[in-house]
C-alpha cells in the first residue's frame, strides 16, 4: 500500500501537475493522521477494556474476603452473646444470695471468661489493589469510598478485643487466682466456645484428686460477694455489648457493599 502511493505521488509530480501533487500530498497526510487516530482509540478502547476487567476482578474478590469475614463476624456474635448469658448467670448470682450455686455449675460459667477472640480481617484483596496503585483507574470512586473507609474502621475494632484481653490477663485472671480451683472438672469446658479451648487439658484436670476437704460451695458463696467480682461481672458485660454493637455495625457495612458490588457486576 505505502508502495503504491509513493508511485502515485511520484506521477503526479513527474507530469508537473504540481496543484493535483499538493492535494494528494495532503490527503495522503490526512489518511496518515486518521490511521494513527483510530489506533489510538483501538489502543485506548483495549485499555479501558482491560482496566474494566481488573476492576471487574478485583471486586470479585473483594466480594469473597467480605463473606469470610461475614462469616467470621458471625462467629464473634456468637462468641459474645454466649459471654452476656455467663456473665448473667453469674450476676444473678451474685445478686441473690438465696439461689443455690453448684461448684460445677459455677466452674462451667466462669471458664470461658478466661478466653477471648481475636479480630481478623480478610483484607488481602484491598491491600493488594491499594499497595498496586490501582485505585487510580477505578470508576466506582463511592463503593472504593467505602470499601475504604469499612477497612480502615477494622483497627477500632482489632483495639476493643486486644483492650478486652488485656483485662483479662490484668484484672480477672488476678482476681481468680486466689480462689481455689477444686471446682474445676472434666466438664468445666462444657461452656467454653472460643477457638483452642483446650478440653483435653480439663479432662486431664479432672483426674487429679483433690484431698483438701474445701467446701467448694460455701467457699464460692464467699467470693461471689466480692464486690471486685460484681465489677468485673458489669464491666464484662458492658465490654461485650459494646464489641456487639461493632460488629453489628461492620455487619451493616458488609450487606450494604455486598450490594453495592453486585450492582455494578451485573451493570
Amino acid at each position: 500500500m505505502i508502495s503504491l502511493f509513493r508511485k502515485i505521488r511520484q506521477k503526479l509530480f513527474n507530469t508537473n501537475r504540481f496543484t493535483a501533487y499538493l492535494i494528494y500530498a495532503v490527503g495522503e497526510i490526512i489518511l496518515v493522521v486518521i490511521g494513527i487516530l483510530i489506533a489510538l482509540q483501538v489502543n485506548t478502547w483495549k485499555e479501558d477494556r482491560a482496566g474494566r476487567q481488573a476492576e471487574i476482578n478485583f471486586y470479585e474478590a473483594v466480594l469473597t474476603d467480605l463473606q469470610e469475614d461475614k462469616t467470621k463476624i458471625l462467629a464473634l456474635k456468637e462468641f459474645y452473646e454466649h459471654r452476656k448469658e455467663v456473665c448473667t448467670w453469674l450476676l444473678t448470682r451474685v445478686r441473690n444470695p438465696e439461689i443455690p450455686v453448684d461448684p460445677v455449675a459455677f466452674g462451667q460459667h466462669v471458664e470461658p471468661l478466661y478466653y477471648n477472640e481475636t479480630a481478623l480481617s480478610f483484607d488481602a484483596t484491598f491491600d493488594a489493589g491499594k499497595n498496586s496503585g490501582a485505585f487510580n483507574q477505578f470508576s466506582q470512586k463511592e463503593l472504593l469510598k467505602g470499601l475504604i473507609q469499612y477497612y480502615s474502621e477494622f483497627g477500632q475494632l482489632e483495639d476493643v478485643m486486644t483492650s478486652t484481653l488485656r483485662i483479662i490477663e490484668n484484672e480477672f485472671e488476678p482476681l481468680m487466682s486466689p480462689l481455689p480451683k477444686n471446682y474445676l472438672t472434666d466438664s468445666s469446658s462444657n461452656l467454653v466456645i472460643a477457638e483452642g479451648s483446650n478440653k483435653l487439658f480439663y479432662a486431664h484436670l479432672g483426674t487429679v484428686k483433690d484431698y483438701r476437704n474445701i467446701n467448694s460451695e460455701e467457699v464460692i458463696r464467699a467470693f461471689l460477694q466480692k464486690t471486685e467480682f460484681e465489677s468485673y461481672l458489669v464491666g464484662d458485660l458492658g465490654r461485650a455489648f459494646h464489641t456487639l454493637a461493632r460488629l453489628d455495625n461492620r455487619l451493616i457495612q458488609i450487606d450494604s457493599l455486598a450490594t453495592e458490588i453486585d450492582n455494578f457486576l451485573n451493570e
